[in-house]
This record gives C-alpha cells, structure tokens and sequence, in this order.
C-alpha cells in the first residue's frame, strides 16, 4: 500500500513536470493539454484508494499556480472530477485503450465544465457555452488522444515500481 501511494505521489509530480516542460513547445492553436488531469483520472480508473482524489486537490493547486489564475479553481475542479470518475469507474472502464480514452474524454468535460460553473459562479463575465465549444471540447478531445499514451506510461511505472520485491 505504501508503495502504491508513494507511486500515485511520483506519477502526480511526473505530470506537473510535463505541464511545466512540454506545454512551452507542445500545443495546439492555445490549447494546452492538461497532463496531470489525464494522469490522474487513469490512476483514479486503475485504483480505487482514497487517496488519489485528494491528491486531486494538491494536483489542482499546482496547476492554479502554474497558470496564474484563481487559486482553488482547478483544485476543487479536480476533486469533484476525481470524486464522479471514482464512482462511475465500475459502469464503463474495462482498462482498455479506448475505454481509457472514451473515459477520459467524458471526465475532461465534466472538470471543464466545472471549472466554467466555478468561474461564472465567482462573477466573472464569460460566455459558458462559447468556451465550452472552443475551448473545453476541443481540449477534451485531445486529452482523449493523448490518455492511451498515458496509460502504457503509468502500466509501465506501475510493472516498474510495484512489483514483488524478492
């Protein structure tokens, strides 16, 4: 069990660094792909502890620190998004690429439009349904993409670190 938490830790910080390194050179247009999001919902799908939803929370600050916005904003979008995908887990992920990438693709649209609910709940002056369409769902599309890559990393970690020690 240790292991398994140190591991979740490791992978989390893995996409914090990949947040700050690849999205300088990897983007399309503006969209930025969100990698600890990605890796977080596959971790939430592949294990079910406790843990990995609050770690949801410190995952969201890094990333409310790293886009220089509201702070909190993707933190509680994170834990809410790890919450629903931890609990609809057993209806339809079968731990198979297209399963994760279907999946994360859904659960990419529920954190975004969470965060746009966040942000209109604050005050801010946004059009929900234009951001939804040219930025969420083009975004979650890409994180659809990308999950299945993803996930032969984390299965790869998992072989890796969680393997019996004799």
């Amino acid at each position: 069990m240790m292991r398994l938490n140190i591991l979740l830790v490791g992978l989390m910080l893995i996409g914090a660094l990949l947040n700050i390194v690849l999205n300088s050179y990897v983007q399309l247009g503006s969209l930025k792909i969100n990698w600890i999001l990605i890796i977080m919902l596959i971790l939430t799908f592949r294990h079910s502890t406790h843990l990995i939803p609050f770690l949801g929370i410190l995952a969201g600050l890094i990333c409310d620190a790293l886009s220089h916005g509201i702070m909190g904003l993707y933190a509680i979008s994170f834990f809410v998004t790890l919450l629903i995908a931890r609990l609809l887990n057993k209806l339809f992920y079968s731990n198979t690429l297209l399963t994760v990438s279907l999946a994360v693709l859904s659960m990419s649209v529920v954190e975004g439009w969470i965060s746009i609910s966040i942000l209109g709940m604050l005050g801010t002056e946004i059009d929900r349904s234009s951001l939804m369409l040219s930025t969420v769902l083009p975004l979650s599309f890409l994180h659809g993409l990308a999950a299945p890559a993803i996930l032969l990393g984390v299965v790869w970690f998992e072989k890796l670190f969680l393997r019996n020690v004799e």
